[in-house]
C-alpha cells in the first residue's frame, strides 16, 4: 500500500512543470529571481551535463547547505564561464548517483 501511494506522489510530483527563473551575474554576485547571492557564498562551480542543455552548479561553503543549478542558453556560456571564472574556481563534475538516476528516469 505505502508504495502505491509512493508511487502515486512521485508521478503527481513529476508533471509538475518547473518554472523560470531570470539569472543576473554582475561583479559582485549572482541574481536569481528575487534572491541575491555573493560569490564568497559558493566554493565552486561545475558544469553539469543534462540532456538538452546544460547547466552551471554552484557548489556552496556551507556544510549543509543546498548546491544552486543555472539554467543558461549556449550561446551565453562562454561569457557566463569567464564571469565565474574570474570569481571561484572551477572543479570538473562528479556525477551524484541520485541524481545521475533522476536523470535517467528522466524525472
Amino acid at each position: 500500500m505505502v508504495v502505491i501511494f509512493a508511487g502515486i506522489l512521485l508521478g503527481i510530483y513529476g508533471r509538475h512543470q518547473p518554472k523560470q527563473q531570470q539569472y543576473r551575474l554582475d561583479q559582485n554576485g549572482i541574481g536569481i529571481s528575487d534572491k541575491y547571492y555573493g560569490y564568497d557564498d559558493f566554493r565552486s562551480f561545475t558544469i553539469a551535463p543534462e540532456e538538452a542543455f546544460a547547466g552551471i552548479v554552484l557548489m556552496p561553503l556551507k556544510r549543509f547547505g543546498v548546491p544552486i543549478t543555472i539554467y543558461y542558453a549556449p550561446d551565453d556560456e562562454e561569457k557566463i564561464l569567464t564571469i565565474l571564472s574570474d570569481h571561484m574556481p572551477f572543479e570538473e563534475y562528479r556525477g551524484d548517483p541520485v541524481e545521475d538516476l533522476m536523470r535517467h528516469i528522466r524525472f
